[in-house]
């Protein structure tokens, strides 16, 4: 019996998370989905205002002009003029990009004179975004439908994606980094700063170099002895340090950056007044013309 309730489960799930992939589209795809809704639900010759988009601002123009565009191109709808959204948005001082509530949406829409306000929202979810479109009467607040999409990234969204800039990172997060960059800069490396992640693997193997040497290359009756041991521990010591402030220097200015990657270090072997064979530590500085 328990068998059976299991496979019954478990092809229950499965059928969800095919039905889920079924319904996955893109934001073009969601866009004029959504505009094919509301055309068939709203009466014709009704005088309709693409309000606001709640996402980032390069998704939101995005969406709001081609909403705007296709319900245009429709000819079963009236369009507010964009022109006339943009002198009120100043007027009343909200964000096309921004939650506005549906009190707000209707004092908007009698300004307009439109019959119906259409906004919307855009939230990532796991690996893909949830995009839900309404359609409110401004006369009685009722809400005349909402279609809701999950779109995945495609050339279009990763585009716009690519253009929204980055969160500040925070003192905690910077400090975070640092913390990994003690195992061989991988902090750097996940910030994607891999000049920064190159140097700090770079300094670590210099002093593993060096120790290594002390270890194995140098005799104890030797008169180096103590010299390799003690650059690498004062290279490691300027590794640790470099791997914390760099993630504060990367997020400030990435012209200091620049010069930073302009030096690094490594080892070469170098030869005594009689012609010992030994290593040493070459710092190196390139200077751009």
């Amino acid at each position: 019996m328990r068998k059976g309730c299991i496979e019954v489960f478990l092809f229950g799930l499965l059928t969800i998370m095919v039905s889920g992939q079924e319904n996955t589209v893109t934001l073009d795809e969601g866009i004029k989905g959504s505009i094919f809704y509301f055309v068939e639900r709203l009466a014709p010759g009704t005088k309709v205002a693409v309000l606001n988009f709640n996402a980032d601002p390069f998704v939101s123009n995005y969406v709001i002009e081609e909403l705007t565009a296709i319900l245009a191109n429709n000819g079963n709808l009236i369009v507010v003029d964009r022109s006339e959204m943009a002198l009120l948005q100043r007027e009343m001082d909200f964000q096309l990009s921004g939650e506005v509530s549906d009190e707000s949406a209707q004092s908007i829409g009698k300004k307009l004179g439109a019959q119906t306000i259409i906004s919307g929202v855009l939230n990532p979810l796991g690996t893909v975004w949830r995009m839900r479109v309404k359609a409110l009467e401004v006369e009685t607040a009722r809400i005349q439908g909402i279609q809701t999409y999950t779109i995945k990234r495609d050339a279009v969204f990763s585009s716009l994606l690519s253009k929204v800039p980055k969160k500040p990172r925070t003192a905690g997060e910077k400090i975070g980094t640092g913390a990994l960059n003690i195992v061989l800069g991988l902090g750097s490396y996940l910030e994607g700063d891999i000049g920064g992640g190159f140097t700090l693997t770079a300094g670590y193997a210099v002093a593993a170099g060096l120790f290594l040497i002390e270890a194995t290359v140098l005799d104890w009756d030797n008169p180096m002895v103590g010299v390799p041991a003690t650059i690498g521990i004062t290279a490691a010591g300027l590794t640790l340090v470099y791997g914390f402030v760099r993630p504060f220097v990367y997020n400030w200015n990435r012209q200091a950056v620049a010069l930073l990657d302009n030096m690094y270090f490594d080892m070469v072997p170098t030869s005594g007044n009689n012609n010992d064979q030994g290593f040493g530590v070459r710092f190196v500085y390139v200077f751009k013309l």
